[in-house]
């Protein structure tokens, strides 16, 4: 593949350290080509829930109208073919917030949320949603922002900014190692390659997708997962990740296949503490091996631990992103549109206390499948005391509702199992 190069890292800065004013990188105009050439936006969402009665409206509007405005990600765009961010019209609260009582029908209104467009220019572009629900005693709030203007971890951090009541340390800032790894080396493995079909979609999702998204989820107590993965002295993310193995395998079986292994696409953050709120997409996808095909649980861990450690120690990532925005954004925006990746899991922990307007969440989620051509996405997002992980995925796929309470038995059978002691590696921060 030829590319050429240009000196851009995090949000415009060579190597992913703090992003220069104005500037946005490959992967920025890769995502805001979708609105050049007609096709529908990619939206990153995060949800939030909170006790019923936790806020009006009224109070939500105001925070958003004190603090919008200082939050760069939200008064700028990507425009097609620029290399600039544009300015945007000022982010009124009363355009960009919205509520209404779902009673009886949070899931369904929920995924209608993903299906509205975002707010169109000149105004920019993301919005907050206010869903009230007596009847399961919940207040979600649903966040969504083009993905041309920033990713799943700076959306994260731009939640905290905009809604937190005190300043929060947010999702772990990426901290750049000793350089090790190429760029040939994720090249070689790129997410933009092409798979053999069996790898990348499970058995039974064939099916056109419809482009409808719908989400299911299950939570677990964080301290859960942590304790699991201090039994087997892994990190959170490669529990999690075995889990995800365990919840397809066993999604195959019901589908009356053999399990096989499948190929996923995890993006991993090169978002340093300099770049935490700075607009512009920081994440490179890497594909990962789920060894579904392994029925033992602390064999699969194995297999697991051992590419995500290759990932974070080799260089990979590193190397991965630099070769990542050297690539034209045509050649990108291409294989975005026609992915020879289906399915997506990403990990976001926001660590510590977290309220907004008094309230603390009872669970938050990540949305992002509607990439063409993606089956579905995996989110694990974890806050003080809850672990949620949630399954985007096309309604033309409905067994694809079963992965969530699939990945909490595939967590209990990983608890469960006699091993771990004598294998345990150096825990790593998750």
């Amino acid at each position: 593949m030829r590319v050429r190069m240009v000196s851009e890292g995090v949000g415009g800065a060579r190597g992913g350290t703090a992003a220069r004013p104005g500037r946005t990188n490959a992967l920025d105009r890769a995502f805001a080509l979708f609105h050049a050439r007609g096709a529908v936006p990619v939206v990153v969402g995060h949800v939030l829930d909170f006790p019923a009665g936790s806020f009006t409206l009224d109070e939500l509007r105001a925070r958003v109208a004190e603090r919008a405005p200082g939050l760069d990600a939200l008064r700028f765009v990507a425009t097609p073919g620029a290399r600039a961010w544009t300015p945007s019209a000022a982010p009124g609260a009363a355009a960009h917030v919205s509520g209404e009582r779902v009673d009886g029908r949070l899931a369904e209104a929920t995924d209608a949320v993903w299906r509205e467009p975002l707010p169109g220019r000149p105004s920019p572009g993301w919005d907050l949603r206010l869903l009230t629900c007596g009847t399961e005693r919940v207040q979600r709030l649903c966040f969504r922002v083009d993905h041309s203007v920033v990713d799943g971890v700076g959306a994260a951090h731009l939640v905290a900014a905009l809604l937190a009541d005190e300043p929060g340390a947010g999702p772990y800032p990426y901290r750049p190692p000793v350089p090790g790894r190429g760029a040939l080396g994720w090249l070689r493995s790129s997410p933009f390659g092409r798979f053999p079909e069996h790898e990348t979609v499970p058995p039974g999702c064939g099916a056109a997708p419809s482009g409808l998204p719908a989400t299911a989820y299950a939570d677990v107590p964080d301290a859960e997962l942590r304790a699991v993965a201090s039994r087997w002295g892994a990190g959170v993310n490669d529990v999690y990740l075995t889990a995800v193995t365990g919840a397809l395998a066993a999604f195959q079986e019901r589908q009356g296949a053999r399990a096989g292994d499948l190929r996923v696409v995890m993006p991993m953050s090169v978002r340093t503490a300099e770049a935490r709120l700075a607009p512009g997409n920081a994440a490179l996808p890497a594909v990962l091996r789920l060894p579904c095909a392994v029925t033992d649980p602390g064999e699969r861990l194995e297999a697991v631990v051992g590419q995500t450690r290759a990932h974070k120690g080799s260089g990979l990532r590193e190397g991965g992103w630099r070769a990542l925005l050297r690539v034209p954004p045509a050649l990108l925006y291409r294989g975005m549109e026609r992915p020879a990746f289906r399915l997506v899991t990403s990990h976001i922990h926001i660590p510590g206390a977290y309220r907004v307007l008094g309230a603390p969440p009872l669970g938050a989620s990540v949305f992002g499948l509607n990439s063409p051509g993606l089956l579905g996405y995996f989110s694990l997002t974890r806050t003080a005391a809850t672990a949620r992980v949630t399954v985007a995925h096309d309604r033309s796929h409905p067994a694809m509702a079963t992965l969530p309470d699939l990945w909490r038995e595939a967590l209990d059978g990983l608890a469960a199992h006699p091993g771990g002691k004598g294998w345990a590696r150096t825990p790593s921060r998750s």
